[in-house]
């Protein structure tokens, strides 16, 4: 009589197989998913950007852009216009129309996976005019944002996003590893 089934041996030679396999597609997959979790975010920060842009201008208003200390971006618009964008109107507070982080106080237009990095974390709020202005408060400069992972640009690359402050006009540069320098997208 003949028996069917595989050996306790058989197993477990099936399992190392595994076990092998898996260490080495493991670290491939993760990696994976760092860049594509960066990436959602850079085009997160592109659509939001637009929509500012956009809402700011069909409503006559303001918008701004937050980073707070964590690192979260958060943005708030105002029906109150103004033509300069070094500060925020005083009265920008009182006529706010949309601000998701009264809603929700962990409202992040990241995942929260990335590393933001811009002087719009440490030293002001980005401005939007109806104009079609853009800038950093306090200077006015250009808005100039980069996104990567933990603070690294050559473990995943980074994206960086440029607001001309006349324009408005949105540059979008990604890090290329292997040159070691930003690459402008189209």
């Amino acid at each position: 009589m003949k028996q069917k089934g595989v050996s306790f041996l058989e197993v477990i030679v099936v399992i190392g197989i595994l076990l092998i396999v898996s260490a080495f597609v493991s670290p491939s997959i993760t990696n994976w998913r760092s860049k594509r979790s960066l990436e959602s975010d850079y085009l997160a920060l592109l659509s939001n950007i637009d929509f500012l842009k956009t809402r700011v201008r069909t409503m006559n208003g303001t918008g701004v852009l937050i980073c707070s200390t964590t690192a979260r971006l958060t943005y708030q618009i105002s029906s109150n216009p103004q033509s300069s964008t070094s500060v925020v109107s005083a009265n920008f507070a009182s006529n706010v129309l949309e601000d998701p982080s009264a809603k929700d106080v962990n409202f992040n237009i990241l995942s929260g996976e990335s590393t933001v990095v811009s002087a719009l974390c440490t030293s002001g709020r980005g401005i939007f005019v109806s104009s079609g202005m853009a800038g950093l408060e306090g200077g006015g400069g250009a808005i100039d944002i980069e996104l990567n992972r933990g603070g690294n640009r050559s473990a995943y690359g980074a994206y960086r996003v440029l607001v001309n402050q006349t324009s408005g006009f949105v540059q979008k540069y990604k890090w290329i590893q292997a040159s070691n320098a930003w690459v402008e997208q189209d």
